[in-house]
């Protein structure tokens, strides 16, 4: 069976499977064990092997991190991240790859953004073909309904041509691993920019994405529950988390309160079945803009450990 056919059926057999409320990991992220199927995201230039060998202690599944395009081409780039799959496969531990570009994209024409997008493929190609055995899955952007990470700041009118050009060579090429997009900072929902721009994507290229992927930051779980009926009756695929956090501020009850959140956040995914999720994040990051995005860490930037760290361990290793 060609491997097109056997990833429409897994997605196929995870849509029924969720209308009975079972929803399976391994219907869609084949190497994640069921019990395994929450992981968190790490930086690859300060991911240790100690690092990875606590995450696996935790009970956590695998380990998400990011990869730029436009910065492969440096050696010492490219080193950087071998090495920080090298970690993860001596831990274990498989890796969410979420890959983009921070290189400018044309703004003038769509022929442009086309190319564009087919050489951004070309590369994702390229990382799957090299690091396909350690893969739960590539996830194409993250977070480009947000100016800052979108290189032409301009989501309305240049995100489509490209990514269906993305889509469109990705999809004349069937991957082994699964591919989920886009890494939405906000969960689409009716009339937004990221449902107006799916709907057109995932109806001509049906068979590009396995799943859906959003940051649900500040949301209830009954909210993230809304959040998934609407991409499943809307888009025919699963919704899955790359991202989700919460920072260690005093406004959050500081770190007992993150601690809290977290137990309360792993106790909803599970009780809704979302095959895969990810927190955001191991460390924190001590080079961060502010006190919010410094403190969103299991642990802090010099390795102690934050309650948040034993809540992570209570319910995913107890």
């Amino acid at each position: 069976m060609k491997i097109a056919q056997c990833k429409q059926l897994g997605v196929v057999a995870l849509l029924m499977s969720g209308a009975s409320g079972q929803v399976l990991a391994a219907d869609l992220f084949p190497t994640l064990p069921d019990d395994k199927t929450i992981g968190i995201q790490v930086k690859i230039q300060s991911f240790s092997p100690a690092d990875a060998e606590h995450i696996k202690a935790e009970g956590l599944g695998f380990v998400r991190f990011g990869v730029w395009t436009n910065s492969l081409g440096g050696a010492a780039y490219q080193k950087q991240v071998s090495d920080a799959f090298a970690t993860a496969k001596a831990a274990g531990l498989p890796v969410l790859l979420t890959v983009r570009s921070t290189k400018a994209l044309p703004t003038g024409n769509n022929g442009e953004l086309a190319t564009a997008g087919a050489h951004f493929a070309k590369s994702v190609m390229e990382l799957e073909q090299a690091y396909r055995t350690q893969l739960v899955a590539i996830e194409i952007w993250n977070e480009p309904d947000l100016g800052k990470y979108w290189p032409t700041g301009n989501f309305d009118t240049t995100f489509v041509p490209f990514m269906s050009a993305v889509c469109k060579s990705l999809q004349a090429q069937p991957q082994a691993t699964p591919l989920v997009g886009f890494g939405f900072a906000r969960a689409p929902t009716a009339g937004s920019a990221s449902t107006v721009a799916l709907s057109r994507i995932v109806r001509e290229y049906p068979k590009c994405l396995s799943a859906i992927s959003y940051h649900p930051y500040g949301m209830s779980g009954a909210q993230i529950s809304s959040a998934q009926a609407f991409i499943q009756q809307n888009f025919h695929l699963p919704g899955v988390i790359s991202e989700w956090g919460v920072s260690a501020l005093a406004s959050n009850g500081g770190t007992a309160g993150q601690a809290s959140k977290i137990r309360t956040f792993i106790t909803d995914v599970k009780k809704l079945g979302i095959p895969l999720t990810s927190i955001y994040e191991w460390k924190n990051t001590a080079t961060g803009d502010n006190d919010r995005e410094k403190n969103f860490g299991l642990l802090t930037s010099d390795g102690q450990s934050k309650p948040a760290k034993m809540a992570v361990r209570s319910q995913l290793n107890p």
